[in-house]
């Protein structure tokens, strides 16, 4: 991905055939192919690309597996009953699993029913929940994910500028 960016960056400046790194940790063994039509001003352009182009530097690549990462961790619901807290799980699993549940839960409302219990599978363990309740679970879901959501994408606008310890709580909370 990193040699994407590269290549993307200095084709910005200058036309090129294409870029290569050599030992990443030596910018003298990178090379840059120019295009015949490519000037002086052009070449020494991406050469002040390549000069401060940071292969480790963070990418909005890394800013979404963070998120998902986040995404994934769940959050605890309180049923304010003797079900107590149970701890909703919020992986790509879980939310396949959530879809049915939502679907489920919807038609119940739609018809009217608002009693019938759904069994549901939480990360606590298996509890019956109504689809008004289920519904309720979706409103505290939202309320967890979608600020993370909002984090990530004031991240991504940070490109290619974000920050190395994006990963810090301080830019998600």
């Amino acid at each position: 991905m990193s040699l994407e960016l590269l290549h993307a960056a200095i084709t910005a400046v200058a036309p090129i055939d294409g870029v290569s790194i050599g030992a990443r940790a030596d910018k003298a063994t990178w090379r840059v192919s120019f295009r015949p039509e490519a000037t002086d001003e052009q070449k020494a352009a991406a050469a002040s690309v390549v000069a401060a182009f940071d292969l480790d530097a963070p990418t909005v690549n890394h800013v979404v597996a963070e998120r998902e990462r986040r995404l994934a961790l769940g959050f605890d619901y309180d049923f304010g009953d003797a079900r107590g807290v149970h701890r909703i799980g919020t992986t790509k699993d879980d939310m396949a699993g959530w879809a049915e549940v939502s679907t489920y839960a919807g038609a119940l409302i739609d018809s009217g029913d608002l009693t019938t219990q759904i069994p549901i599978a939480t990360n606590t363990g298996v509890c019956m929940v109504t689809a008004p309740e289920w519904r309720a679970i979706e409103l505290a879901a939202a309320q967890f994910r979608q600020p993370l959501w909002t984090k990530s994408f004031a991240l991504m606008a940070l490109a290619p500028n974000i920050p190395a310890d994006y990963t810090n709580d301080s830019y998600w909370t």
